[in-house]
């Protein structure tokens, strides 16, 4: 049974990340665009914790699933939202494998 948990949290948790991660990207201080060390920061300040190899798995789902758009500058992944990404954010659409935001 520990191992069924075990997948239940991970997806959760990977989940939980995808949203987070295109939330930052909508702050007004974000400008609809970061790097992948700045979002690993922000998601472990939430107690969201991931290596750098699972918060580039994760952003690399969102572009494939385009939500957002992805550049490679030096060792950086640079990250910026879409249109489609910005919906999901704001919870006006869903998409598989990300989070839906908590209504306030």
């Amino acid at each position: 049974m520990a191992g069924n948990e075990e997948d239940v949290f991970r997806k959760a948790k990977s989940e939980y990340q995808a949203l987070q991660i295109l939330q930052v990207l909508m702050l007004r201080e974000a400008c609809g665009r970061s790097n992948d060390s700045i979002l690993g920061v922000c998601l472990d300040k939430c107690g969201m914790y991931g290596t750098p190899e699972e918060i580039r798995a994760v952003i690399s789902f969102l572009e494939r699933s385009g939500l957002v758009r992805t550049d490679r500058v030096e060792d950086y992944v640079i990250v910026a939202i879409t249109d489609s990404g910005e919906r999901v954010a704001e919870g006006k659409q869903i998409v598989d494998g990300v989070a839906r935001p908590t209504r306030k």
